[in-house]
């Protein structure tokens, strides 16, 4: 199957320079959505249709994507009609959808695609039902049966009061959606050219139609401003949250945590309020998370470990029963087993040009205020004076104790 998603509008309520579809929800492009759900769908390489910002688009998307631009925008059907070209010769389904919905399922679509195929529909829309439905196109039924949808600015007073909307997610047959684009005309209020409209001409011409309601309206949630944004935000994170609580973990205040998409963390473990999960960040089993920290995206920490109050990691790997209770800064760091980190240790990673790694063993005894200037390595069994300096380069050998600015060694210590 391929895929059409729609990138090219302004987002003129989000008031800002960047493209709408390259704002960010948990630390994620709203597009960028879209595109790992079409990949997990078998669709490697849709056509994303560009406008405003079509550079930094185009950038963003690389070779995930097929860019077809669209260098004035006159509505979705004239959007659509920019990927005619670049689907010439493909006569299967056609999936549509909008760039600034983040929020759909990867089960919700394939139970769409399912249901379109079992019901021989020539054209299928994703629906939603909502209890205010102001802004949204409102799905047209003649008693049970589809037969069209109705732009709000053109509706009449009893089409406003309809709750069930056009979410903007299509399935159609790829030749006739074009051959039906031909006929569309901007006959409404704005002067452009619907997509909405091939409903209608659809339905006059005996075509089956379909509309399928989603199962939880939350996930045809589209972002237009910068409050949608923010729901959009508090929604994701908290059907990450709702997953993991399934699983076995404890969240204190869910309301108060940021859980991003692909986070694991094993059973039995508590994240404190105010904390900031990254994407596909790895959390082992019976840890206590927070309050206050923030881990970054990909960073593994171990079973049986702490990380407390003020505690940023990132890009690193910390091992079992670590220790990192408060105010310190883990970067390219990765510490082993059972290693005490005092408060206030900071890998000093970036020396203005390249990020650098700091090696620490395992049961290390880092003292408070300790900075690590990377490289520098420091074996199991070792130990670090408080306030003490470890210059570039440092190497700490096993059972050695260190301390100073710079760091000098004092006696060798436990082996």
């Amino acid at each position: 199957m391929q895929a059409v998603v729609l990138a090219a509008g302004k987002g003129t309520r989000m008031r800002s320079d960047k493209p709408k579809v390259l704002h960010e929800v948990l630390g994620k492009p709203i597009l960028g959505y879209a595109l790992e759900t079409l990949a997990l769908l078998g669709i490697k390489k849709p056509v994303v249709v560009v406008g405003s910002g079509a550079e930094q688009v185009k950038n963003y998307l690389g070779d995930r994507a097929t860019p077809v631009l669209q260098a004035q925008q006159h509505g979705t059907g004239h959007a659509v009609m920019m990927a005619s070209k670049a689907l010439s010769g493909y006569s299967g389904n056609l999936l549509i959808w909008p760039g600034d919905m983040p929020l759909v399922k990867i089960e919700t679509l394939r139970r769409f695609i399912a249901r379109h195929k079992s019901s021989r529909a020539d054209v299928s829309v994703l629906s939603s039902v909502l209890e205010k439905p102001a802004g949204y196109g409102r799905i047209l039924r003649d008693g049970d049966l589809f037969c069209g949808i109705r732009e709000e600015l053109d509706a009449s007073e009893s089409e406003r009061a309809i709750q069930e909307v056009n979410t903007g997610i299509y399935l159609f047959q790829c030749p006739l959606l074009f051959a039906t684009l031909e006929k569309i005309k901007p006959q409404n209020k704005k002067n452009e050219y619907y997509l909405t409209d091939t409903i209608e001409i659809l339905s006059g011409n005996s075509k089956k139609l379909a509309a399928f309601p989603l199962a939880s309206s939350s996930e045809g949630h589209g972002i237009n401003s910068r409050q949608d944004l923010a729901k959009a935000t508090q929604i994701m994170s908290e059907r990450n949250i709702h997953d993991l609580q399934t699983r076995g973990v404890t969240f204190v205040s869910p309301s108060q945590t940021f859980v991003a998409s692909g986070v694991k963390i094993g059973h039995d473990s508590t994240v404190y309020p105010w904390t900031y999960l990254e994407e596909n960040v790895r959390i082992g089993r019976r840890c206590q998370i927070g309050p206050f920290a923030k881990i970054r995206s990909g960073s593994v920490v171990g079973d049986d470990s702490i990380i407390g109050s003020f505690v940023e990691i990132n890009r690193s790997k910390l091992g079992k029963k670590v220790s990192a209770k408060h105010l310190s800064y883990l970067g390219d760091a990765l510490i082993g087993d059972e290693t005490n980190i005092g408060a206030g240790t900071i890998t000093a990673n970036f020396d203005g040009m390249n990020k650098h790694q700091t090696r620490i063993g395992k049961r290390v005894l880092v003292g408070s205020d300790t900075v690590f200037v990377a490289p520098v390595t420091v074996h199991d069994g070792a130990q670090t004076g408080a306030g003490s300096v470890l210059t570039a380069d440092s190497i700490v050998r096993r059972g050695e104790i260190v301390a100073g600015v710079p760091a000098r060694l004092l006696k060798k210590g436990r082996k």
